[in-house]
């Protein structure tokens, strides 16, 4: 269950770039739009930020989905349109890993909850330390410093 609304942010967030992108900048029909998002989406998910994002770090993460993405994008536009569509899948490949780094931010918080203390993902705050003083009472230290 705590997948779900993962899944759907996702897909919702690659949808309505890709709208953008691809249907109202190159006129490709919203139908492939929702096929494209629905595999890039499942594929990511599953495979990157369930395995790949706990091991490795968000930056580096988000190269992979960037990269991903440019793939499945050009890959389908070269199988079924007459031309491949190159610079509106680099264009949406970077929005989509824009968007990948506040993604991974919010499953750092709210599905591996617990899970990933020592990667780059969730900032932990482990080497805090409190400074312990000598001084007995600081309001005479005060008063003898200002005679």
């Amino acid at each position: 269950m705590k997948h779900i609304r993962p899944l759907i942010i996702k897909f919702i967030v690659a949808a309505i770039l890709l709208f953008f992108v691809l249907t109202i900048g190159v006129t490709v029909p919203v139908g492939h739009v929702i096929v494209i998002t629905a595999i890039y989406t499942l594929f990511s998910y599953f495979i990157i930020d369930l395995f790949v994002l706990p091991r490795m770090n968000n930056m580096l993460t988000c190269l992979i989905e960037t990269a991903i993405a440019f793939l499945f994008i050009y890959l389908y536009s070269s199988t079924f349109f007459a031309s491949p569509l190159l610079g509106p899948a680099v264009i949406s490949a970077i929005g989509i890993g824009a968007g990948e780094w506040y993604f991974h931010k919010y499953m750092g918080m709210y599905v591996f909850v617990g899970e990933l203390e020592d990667t780059a993902v969730i900032p932990t705050h482990a080497n805090l330390q409190t400074e312990i003083a000598e001084e007995e009472d600081i309001h005479k230290l005060k008063n003898d410093g200002d005679e």
